[in-house]
């Protein structure tokens, strides 16, 4: 009841609108810093993937270059020695 009579001059002399107004700027205000948090979480699970995903690429390039050269398989590397 007291917040409401300290509400009361405002809404009487700014309007109900402009109070309306700035609630949703404050909680507009809020989310958008939540949203940034998010986005920069974001990015840092995307570079930490791309890390992951050119370190598995150089694996698998390890791999092709040792079947290409028969060195994958121990029975064909005695076979062709």
């Amino acid at each position: 009841m007291d917040f409401l009579t300290c509400i009361s001059p405002l809404i009487e002399n700014i309007g109900f609108p402009a109070l309306i107004f700035a609630i949703w700027y404050l909680y507009h205000q809020s989310q958008v810093k939540a949203f940034e948090k998010i986005i920069e979480n974001n990015f840092e699970i995307l570079k930490d993937l791309l890390e992951s995903n050119q370190y598995h690429a150089a694996i698998l390039s390890r791999i092709e270059s040792k079947i290409d050269s028969n060195m994958w398989c121990p029975v064909l590397k005695k076979e062709v020695s």
